[in-house]
């Protein structure tokens, strides 16, 4: 999931470049001669723009939540071996002081 976001950011940021290129020649273009077909294109542009920004905004998120999925299950078996370990010292303390009965190790 990190990995497939983090390439669809770097496209994206390759997508925004291009288009950022591609509207400064046509704006440079339609400054030149004040033709509609340029301001269409234009338009038609800073379109494809904003569709591309929101499309790496939601990259951004998805590598965000990615890595902190990872996090919390680093956390989650870190608590989890830790209360294991307790566990089994509890359990040894037990036996040793003569609770009587071994108990089966936990798990």
């Amino acid at each position: 999931m990190i990995h497939a976001s983090t390439a669809r950011v770097e496209a994206l940021r390759a997508d925004l470049v291009q288009l950022d290129s591609e509207g400064r020649a046509e704006g440079e273009s339609f400054v030149r001669t004040l033709q509609g077909s340029h301001a269409e294109r234009q338009l038609d542009i800073l379109s494809r723009r904003r569709t591309a920004a929101i499309a790496l905004a939601a990259a951004r998120r998805d590598r965000l939540l990615g890595g902190m999925v990872v996090a919390f299950a680093a956390l989650l078996f870190v608590f989890l071996r830790a209360a294991q370990r307790i566990a089994a010292e509890l359990d040894e303390d037990r036996h040793l002081l003569g609770d009587g009965a071994p108990h089966p190790p936990a798990q």
